[in-house]
């Protein structure tokens, strides 16, 4: 019995160190974030083993095959007599043949001698049926309106109605007033002065489908009244793949799923044993005895899949080997592993320093968490995602705290611009109040006559919700390039201060020139016609 190659330990020569130095070089420059790119320099080999990748693979066959009463239409065709009547007449395993290579696909096979013509079972060989359009009667019923006199006018479009109204009449007294009752037509609400109304209604047609006859020509047979029935086998062919692994032993166990993810069809393997095993005979041999790799096929399955009317054409066992080093290195006095595939030398870190300065980056910001120190978590999460190995959890991490920071920039710029307003708002009454308008606008000024205090309210609106809307869009870099929450509240504070000067100052451009003064007459009109609306229509009801 053949037995796998066990771990032997080999030396480099000063050629192949050389090289695995230059591989480990390039791979530690290729990862961003990581800044020790002459690793393969620094570290130390500890131990070289000759270690082959074994991969055990068993490949199965199978046809599967279904007979099919199926029909289709005659279209005047000629068949041989009829041989065959019933299905146990038909052997399946002999109508087609076995595939000879590993295939995946569906034919379908008409049955000779099985062909025979009978009457459509859809129209029971009536060529026609009942039509779905109109359940057979011939009709179908149209939504439709009709027109009725107006029950409450009777058709005229007017009714007569009797108001009472106070009248007023002149006495020896003086001027007295009753109620008195007046007739009048007045336009009928029910029909809008039309006479009538519309009634929904349904009216009768002929069905346009079976142009009122009911019936329809058959889709089955298309009215031929006959069908063309024959057996039809349905051949399924499909293969299935069960494949395990040996590893070294220098490899830890949680490592290998994550190895075999990085396999592909490039991985250098060689055939070393292969058995062809037809059809059944595989349940009937132990894999334990088979002369392949030792035991490194004793996890597949030893049976195979036996499903109705399916059967199993070969099998294939093949045991290849993938020529690989596993080499032990040192770096800052740990052990790590990886592997060397192939005589390109394709690397596979196993275990690496990346990892683990990667790892200590994680703990650092769960530290930094807890502690609420949520400005230095950000900056190493930022190292953190720069590295491939990063995943989705860190990356919404960042996300999470990139808006949590926002947000304390976002919360200084809007104190500092509410503080502002409070802090300034006396100074620019006062520039109101001592006639802060262009020589042009007295004329303005004077006929809308709005009072200092309207206009410092407008203008302290006006920069409030320009300068917090411009803040709640985006602050400049400046505001972020800190990762303290503090100083980015203290960048916010700034930004917020500069805003409001910035629209301050347009905002006085605009009382200055007339424009603010003729806003707030315009909303005081506003305001005072929708006032004037409510009230009459609460009046009303």
């Amino acid at each position: 019995m053949a037995n796998y190659r066990d771990s032997q330990k080999i030396n480099f020569s000063k050629a192949e160190e050389n090289r695995f130095r230059q591989l480990f070089n390039d791979w530690a420059k290729s990862i961003e974030g990581y800044n020790r790119n002459r690793l393969g320099d620094q570290l130390k080999i500890v131990e070289i083993y000759d270690t082959p990748i074994y991969r055990g693979l068993i490949k199965t066959q199978y046809d599967s095959r279904t007979l099919e009463n199926t029909y289709e239409k005659v279209n005047e065709r000629t068949f041989p007599p009829r041989t065959i009547t019933s299905e146990s007449q038909i052997n399946r395993w002999t109508s087609a043949n076995y595939p000879t290579t590993f295939t995946s696909q569906e034919n379908r096979i008409c049955i000779k001698g099985s062909h025979y013509i009978d009457g459509c079972h859809t129209c029971h060989a009536t060529g026609k049926v009942t039509c779905e359009k109109c359940s057979g009667s011939g009709t179908i019923r149209v939504a439709c309106t009709v027109k009725q006199p107006c029950p409450k006018c009777g058709g005229k479009g007017s009714v007569y109605v009797t108001n009472r109204v106070l009248e007023h009449y002149n006495t020896s007294e003086g001027l007295k007033y009753r109620y008195v009752d007046k007739q009048e037509y007045q336009n009928c609400s029910a029909c809008s002065h039309k006479g009538y109304t519309e009634v929904p209604s349904f009216k009768e047609e002929t069905c346009p489908t079976c142009k009122g006859s009911g019936k329809v020509t058959c889709p089955t047979c298309a009215g031929d009244r006959q069908l063309l029935r024959y057996w039809q086998l349905r051949q399924n062919m499909y293969y299935k793949v069960n494949v395990d692994y040996r590893f070294p032993s220098q490899v830890p166990t949680d490592e290998i799923p994550k190895i075999i993810k990085l396999f592909n069809n490039n991985t250098p393997w060689r055939v070393i044993e292969k058995l062809n095993i037809d059809k059944e005979n595989f349940d009937k041999n132990d894999l334990m005895s088979r002369p392949i790799v030792g035991s490194m096929l004793s996890q597949l399955p030893n049976t195979i899949e036996h499903l109705q009317h399916t059967v199993v054409c070969f099998n294939i066992l093949e045991a290849c080997e993938c020529e690989a080093k596993t080499v032990v290195y040192e770096v800052d006095r740990k052990r790590y592993t990886c592997l060397l595939l192939g005589s390109d030398w394709k690397l596979i870190t196993v275990t690496s320093p990346v990892s683990d300065h990667m790892d200590d980056l994680k703990d650092k910001v769960n530290h930094y968490c807890s502690m609420r120190r949520f400005g230095k978590a950000w900056s190493v999460l930022q190292k953190v995602n720069k590295f491939p190995q990063a995943g989705s959890k860190e990356a919404y991490m960042q996300e999470q705290l990139e808006e949590r920071m926002s947000l304390m920039a976002r919360l200084g710029a809007n104190l500092a611009i509410v503080l502002c307003c409070i802090l300034l708002a006396p100074l620019i009454y006062t520039l109101y109040e001592s006639g802060f308008y262009a020589p042009w606008t007295d004329w303005l000024i004077d006929k809308f006559d709005n009072t200092s205090i309207g206009m410092l309210m407008m203008s302290l609106i006006f920069v409030i919700y320009c300068s917090m809307k411009d803040c709640k869009r985006s602050l400049p870099k400046f505001a972020y390039k800190v990762a303290s929450p503090l100083r980015r509240f203290l960048r916010g504070f700034i930004v917020g201060i500069w805003n409001f000067i910035i629209f301050t100052i347009f905002a006085l451009l605009l009382t200055y020139i007339g424009v603010t003064s003729l806003v707030g007459k315009v909303i005081f009109l506003a305001f005072t016609i929708v006032m004037m609306i409510v009230i009459i229509i609460v009046g009303l009801f």
